[in-house]
């Protein structure tokens, strides 16, 4: 009876144990029991595979999964499709017990997978980065495209300190050689992936950053005593270890400290696996050998011998075993004479089989092959991308706050880039801001050469140097031939340098001499548009160099720069915008041009004062001999009312020289006895004056023959300029100087309607134009030049644009058979500002289409832009809102509609506060306060023919403003729609 008791109790106890077994351990227990010793041992074992080989390759990959019972398979090279299907495939021979994926994706799925998927940015550049929740959103974004590809365990974070320059294999690879910004950002990085669903592998334990020796090739020695390896190598994994990292890798490391004898590798070091990281730094997660095929192991262990000393040493899984069979063999040698014994394997096996659960590999699903490239490379993806190179930017020198250029007005700049055959992206996205000669040499440039790059940067005010193509080893000097080193000190001796390095931060030591350095890290397309953007001020400069080159760049060094008001430029979803929505305005301005609506248009569209979509459709004519370009002048007609004249307005009334509602007889005496003399400019530049719409002044100057024949009054014109007759009407056109009085004569005699209602009128501007000239002694076209243009570093915002570009820099805007007889092609379309030497309130400017986005991106930004108080924020919005006798017309802007019984001219979505205006010639631009949002438009319409209205019958304008605000509301939607809860973190006990 005692002992039956004593049983039922024994049975209960169990029981209750069982019980209180989590899942994991639970399945791992039940699945252990039912395994043969080759499948247990099998579980130990992660091998390599490939989806860029053929049958043969999948073939011995598939006879390893039958034969040994391998419990995983680490991809390398390929594509993700073809890896997705070789999973589904390798997963169904693994039955019943699921393999675990992995992959070394350090940077992301990029770094197996280059061409097509996305490479995030090396750790050297991440480790810049002073926000360390970037690292983490990293993580989670690389987590979400392994589990799409089928990856269960990650090999990274690499959490060697990185403190030897010469380093061949570590190198860009580490956070830097600071301990703390190691460890912080291994484990956010981890973190990431872990709450995400995937393991990180924090390697490679003990460190590998101290050394000359590359351990694929040899076996690297690091000989420092324990307590330095202690206090630095070591820090990181036992923070790591403390946090719960699910793995670690062992690198293959000779370190007399942990084990002194001669060669032997820490992979298989008892001393180091299981003292050290296992009983040491009481790690409890999977322990990972690095590849056994590196020569840093079997260039003194045979095969087989390597793998059978890595699990005595206390290594979890064996990583790439070189030959398989040899292994297994050896394994059971050392089993069968007792150097190994189950005893010691099980828990192991165990530990692995807990941690394929916790991965939710104890059922496997097929995974999904469909548009798996679009679902990997998201908007989003990118858009995380170019946010941590942005952050990663390091202002190392900045003497005089040269850095972001402010002031662009009257400064020469040039660019060279070193190391490049043709333009680069760099000097692309510096013309964005400043126009500049852009030259280019190889890596040594010959004394000939040197000498000709010299003597064009030095009539430069400031040189902007990148390098590029450059190596990350210090052996070859990281790619910085002596030539152009000595080139660059020369130069600076000439003309101020600033130095972009698109390249290993070590390379600094080199540049200690330069003044302005601007460490870039990395040599894509995407970093040198960014770099070139933080050097104008479209975004801040805020990292600081992970690492020591010199004690003039050293760790912890970056000038903090802030951002002006300037445009910069980023991907839709990064402002909120869905990209493939954005795409369709290619359709509508492509059907545009088909109908022969207009030859062909630029498409500018900004959100949050970054722009993200400009292109450009068509040609200059019909004939297609000249494409458009995306920074080609448009007369902008009407545009002008806003883009010169309202701004002229504005800054008198700031400076308390008129008042919009006093009479304008005021400012223009003549017009005393008139019945313009009561008028407001409230009232005139919000249609609601009751003036005239036009004058067709252009008909006087004409006379009709016989025979039907239009010509020019020899009483109005000469071919050649001469006293008298200097304004300059159209090539070979001279009107009589007079005839400006007459025009404004005629302007005060026309009619004024009794009781004033809406309708449009450009006259009233033509007396604006007139007054601004009378108040401040300038002509229209200088004042906004000075006041406006010139500060703002705009460069085509301009009157008669002939006297600054080339011809074929500008759309052409008509072939005028009525008035000029000819094309016209840098002169304005309206023939009343034409008569007035092309300069009016109501016409006359030029623009391409970024400099007028800047003027209204300024307008939204309260009167700032390039660090420059243009306006003040109070008077925009005085400006900018409807007069109170229209439901449409603010002062001098255009807005949207709000009468619904009225023809409705901006779509539903622009807000109430939306302002702007349309032109003649096929232009608009608008600017939306609500969404910070700007919209310009330019086409040539006009040409060859002004009664072509084909672009307003199709509302081309209104339809592409119109998915502008559609991609805002998709972007919204989709956001919406994959919101889900994280999973959660991984556990490996």
């Amino acid at each position: 009876m005692i002992r039956l008791l004593t049983l039922c109790c024994l049975l209960l106890m169990g029981y209750g144990l069982q019980a209180q077994t989590d899942p994991a351990t639970a399945w791992a227990d039940s699945v252990y029991n039912t395994m043969t010793e080759t499948e247990r041992l099998g579980q130990l074992f992660m091998i390599r595979a490939h989806s860029d080989l053929g049958p043969e390759h999948i073939q011995s990959v598939e006879t390893q999964i039958k034969k040994y019972k391998v419990g995983g398979l680490c991809f390398f090279q390929g594509t993700p499709e073809r890896q997705v299907e070789l999973i589904n495939q390798y997963q169904k021979l693994a039955e019943p017990v699921p393999l675990m994926m992995a992959i070394d994706g350090e940077w992301g799925l990029g770094m197996r997978m280059k061409s097509s998927t996305i490479s995030f940015p090396r750790q050297l550049t991440l480790g810049a980065i002073q926000d360390n929740s970037l690292i983490y959103e990293m993580g989670t974004e690389i987590a979400r495209q392994m589990k799409l590809a089928g990856i269960h365990v990650n090999f990274a974070p690499v959490a060697d300190v990185n403190n030897n320059a010469a380093n061949p294999v570590i190198n860009n690879r580490s956070f830097g050689e600071d301990r703390m910004n190691v460890a912080a950002k291994s484990w956010r990085y981890a973190q990431g992936m872990q709450d995400n669903g995937v393991m990180a592998c924090a390697k490679h334990f003990p460190g590998h950053g101290d050394t000359d020796v590359d351990s694929h090739y040899d076996l690297p020695v690091i000989r420092h005593d324990y307590g330095r390896l202690d206090s630095i190598e070591l820090f990181p994994f036992r923070q790591l270890a403390k946090q719960g990292i699910g793995s670690m890798m062992v690198a293959h490391l000779n370190v007399p400290a942990l084990d002194e004898r001669e060669k032997r590798p820490t992979t298989l070091s008892y001393n180091t696996i299981t003292n050290l990281l296992k009983e040491g730094l009481e790690y409890e997660g999977i322990v990972f050998t690095d590849a056994l095929e590196m020569k840093g192991v079997t260039k003194h262990f045979e095969s087989g011998e390597v793998e059978a000393e890595a699990l005595v040493a206390g290594n979890d899984i064996l990583l790439l075993p070189e030959d398989m069979e040899a292994a297994y063999r050896e394994i059971r040698n050392y089993i069968e004479a007792g150097k190994l014994s189950w005893e010691e394997l099980a828990p192991r096996v165990k530990k692995v089989l807990r941690a394929k659960y916790e991965l939710g590999l104890q059922q496997f699903e097929p995974l999904r092959t469909d548009s798996l490239r679009e679902r990997l490379n998201t908007d989003d993806a990118l858009v995380l991308k170019r946010k941590l190179l942005a952050n990663a930017l390091t202002l190392v020198r900045n003497p005089n706050d040269l850095l972001p250029f402010r002031q662009l007005e009257g400064i020469k700049m040039a660019s060279l880039s070193i190391n490049a055959s043709k333009v680069t992206p760099f000097q692309d996205r510096l013309q964005e801001y400043k126009k500049m000669p852009a030259l280019q040499c190889g890596q040594a440039p010959s004394e000939r050469e040197q000498a000709r790059i010299i003597a064009e940067l030095s009539k430069a005010d400031i040189a902007i140097v990148g390098l590029h193509d450059m190596s990350s080893r210090a052996s070859n000097d990281f790619g910085i031939s002596g030539a152009a080193r000595r080139m660059l000190q020369q130069l600076q001796q000439k003309t101020k340098v600033v130095l972009v390095v698109f390249g290993n931060p070590y390379s600094l030591k080199f540049f200690d001499e330069q003044e302005w350095v601007l460490e870039a890290y990395e040599d894509s397309p995407m970093m040198q548009h960014l770099a070139a953007e933080a050097l104008f001020g479209a975004r801040a400069i805020k990292g600081r160099l992970p690492i020591t080159a010199s004690p003039k760049s050293a760790f912890g060094d970056g000038v903090i720069t802030g951002k002006l008001a300037r445009f910069g430029f980023a991907l839709p979803a990064s402002v909120g915008m869905d990209a493939a929505t954005l795409a369709k305005i290619d359709e509508i301005a492509e059907q545009a041009i088909e109908a022969r609506a207009t030859p062909g248009c630029v498409v500018l569209v900004a959100k949050d004062q970054q722009i993200v979509y400009k292109k450009a459709f068509g040609h200059h004519t019909y004939s297609g001999a000249q494409p458009v370009h995306a920074d080609d002048i448009y007369d902008l007609a009407s545009v002008t009312k806003i883009a010169a004249a309202t701004l002229a307005v504005m800054w008198l009334q700031e400076a308390n020289q008129i008042h919009l509602d006093t009479p304008i007889v005021h400012y223009l005496p003549e017009l005393e006895g008139t019945n313009k003399a009561q008028l407001r400019l409230r009232d005139i530049m919000a249609h609601q004056a009751g003036l005239e719409d036009w004058i067709p002044f252009y008909k006087q100057t004409l006379v009709h023959t016989r025979k039907g024949r239009i010509l020019h009054s020899r009483d109005f014109f000469r071919r050649m300029p001469e006293p008298g007759f200097s304004t300059e009407v159209a090539p070979d056109m001279y009107l009589r100087d007079d005839f400006k009085a007459s025009l404004f004569q005629q302007i005060f005699d026309s009619s004024v309607d009794d009781n004033p209602r809406y309708k449009y009128s450009d006259l009233g501007f033509y007396l604006i134009a007139e007054m601004v000239d009378r108040l401040t002694g300038m002509p229209l076209d200088e004042f906004t030049r000075r006041l406006f243009y010139k500060p703002m570093g705009l460069e085509t915002a301009t009157y008669r644009p002939l006297e600054r570009f080339e011809p074929l820099e500008i759309a052409p805007t008509e072939i005028d058979n009525y008035f000029r007889k000819q094309a016209l092609r840098g002169y304005v379309h309206d023939m009343g500002s034409a008569m007035l030497g092309g300069v009016s309130g109501h016409a006359g400017l030029f623009s391409n289409a970024q400099d007028l986005a800047a003027i209204m991106q300024m307008l939204l930004n309260g009167g700032l832009y390039s660090d420059q108080r243009l306006l003040n924020a109070k008077t925009i919005e005085a400006f900018a809102q409807r007069h109170p006798k229209s439901t449409r017309r603010g002062i001098g802007f255009d807005m949207r509609q709000l009468d619904p019984s009225k023809w409705i001219n901006l779509p539903a979505d622009a807000s109430d506060a939306t302002f702007g205006h349309t032109g003649f010639t096929g232009t608009c631009a608008w600017a939306d306060p609500e969404e910070n949002l700007v919209f310009v438009f330019l086409s040539n319409r006009t040409f060859p023919d002004m009664n072509n209205y084909r672009l307003n019958k199709l509302r081309t304008r209104h339809r592409i403003l119109s998915t502008v605000y559609e991609a805002i509301e998709q972007y919204e939607y989709l956001t919406d729609a994959n919101t889900t809860q994280h999973p959660q973190g991984i556990v490996v006990r």
